[in-house]
């Protein structure tokens, strides 16, 4: 559990002699396109300055998927943001939005836990889908009730910002709480809704089964704990005169085929034609969020969220990230395949503004959804 010691300056070393510099990395990412290769990022070592340029990178890890040599440069601009927050080289005035938003997620207003009897899996559908659509996480919630009754509720921030500014002991500090508590409670698998927390479910704690309920929804995973084989029955929003859609993978997901293709099955069953657009799959561009490079870059999620639109060539967009819908939206008609299989909404060009987000969450804290 938690980040764990890097050693930095192996893996400098390690990408120096590595990388080819071949550029296949450089084409699709604008932070290579202005800091040069990651063997030439590497080659400039540990210096104060070369570790803060990892700040510029998203962490998306589309230089990973296109690698020839299958290195891993995101990895080492992770270790780098980390070394560069444990000596002090960040300015965290410049993230504060981001790290008061986790704070609050994580704080015991808009925390819960509904655990019924006999409960060993909780849904943990994570911060922005209960603050853009709190109907769509009881839909989801009631969805997998009736395949399980015992299954669980968890509404808490599973610490995916501070462990992406390299915050290690932050980070630690509120996965190790979440965990715990979960563990106490005896529960052992989680279902996720948002691809930030599967990912650092999954790679964190070890503990867990971790599961994305795209898939359980689409499977019936959840039922065979009853010893029952269902399928779902989506209960699609209207659909438009032309069913043709795009879908945009979140970056956290990259490498989850398994969940990418539960998504694009939800959306087949709803209705829709899909229509791939060139960035998708482990080759999907990150909707500008990722990393919180806007503090750092402003104008990265405007610009980056473009690319993703004009891709789209005015085709609605899906997404399995609420985070990526909001961001999505004001560039092409955006819904959650959580809308599309509860019935809750259609597709949006409006984001959710900040304070409707919290009171979602604070409604959901309260909900009775059982």
């Amino acid at each position: 559990m938690g980040q764990g010691a890097v050693n930095t300056e192996t893996l400098l070393a390690e990408m120096a002699r590595d990388c080819t510099s071949c550029g296949e990395c450089v084409r699709p990412c604008a932070f290579l396109q202005q800091e040069g290769t990651p063997a030439a990022i590497a080659a400039q070592g540990d210096a104060d300055n070369n570790l803060r340029k990892a700040f510029g990178c998203s962490l998306c890890g589309l230089c990973d998927a296109v690698c020839p040599e299958l290195l891993s440069p995101s990895s080492l601009f992770l270790a780098m943001r980390q070394q560069a927050a444990a000596q002090g080289l960040v300015d965290l005035k410049t993230y504060q939005p981001w790290l008061t938003y986790e704070k609050l997620g994580s704080n015991p207003l808009f925390r819960r836990d509904l655990i019924p009897t006999g409960c060993s899996t909780v849904f943990f559908p994570g911060c922005s889908l209960p603050g853009t659509r709190p109907d769509a996480v009881r839909g989801l919630y009631h969805m997998l009730q009736q395949q399980d009754k015992t299954i669980g509720l968890v509404l808490d921030c599973c610490g995916k910002i501070s462990h992406d500014l390299g915050l290690a002991d932050r980070f630690d500090a509120i996965f190790s709480v979440l965990t715990s508590r979960l563990q106490t409670q005896g529960v052992t698998r989680i279902l996720t809704a948002c691809p930030g927390c599967s990912k650092i479910l999954k790679n964190y704690g070890s503990s867990f089964e971790v599961t994305s309920v795209y898939e359980v929804l689409l499977e019936g995973q959840g039922s065979r704990v009853k010893g029952q084989n269902t399928t779902l029955s989506p209960a699609p929003c209207p659909l438009p005169l032309d069913p043709a859609v795009a879908i945009h993978d979140p970056c956290p997901a990259r490498f989850d085929h398994a969940q990418q293709q539960a998504v694009r099955t939800l959306a087949t069953a709803a209705g829709y034609t899909i229509e791939e657009i060139p960035s998708h799959g482990a080759a999907t561009r990150c909707c500008g969020q990722g990393g919180m490079v806007e503090g750092c870059v402003p104008g990265t999620v405007k610009k980056e969220s473009a690319v993703i639109g004009h891709q789209a060539t005015g085709r609605p967009l899906i997404s399995s990230c609420a985070a990526c819908c909001e961001t999505l939206a004001p560039t092409s008609p955006t819904a959650h395949i959580a809308d599309l299989i509860t019935g809750t909404t259609g597709f949006t060009n409006k984001p959710v503004s900040s304070i409707k987000r919290w009171l979602n969450r604070l409604h959901l804290k309260f909900a009775r959804l059982t």
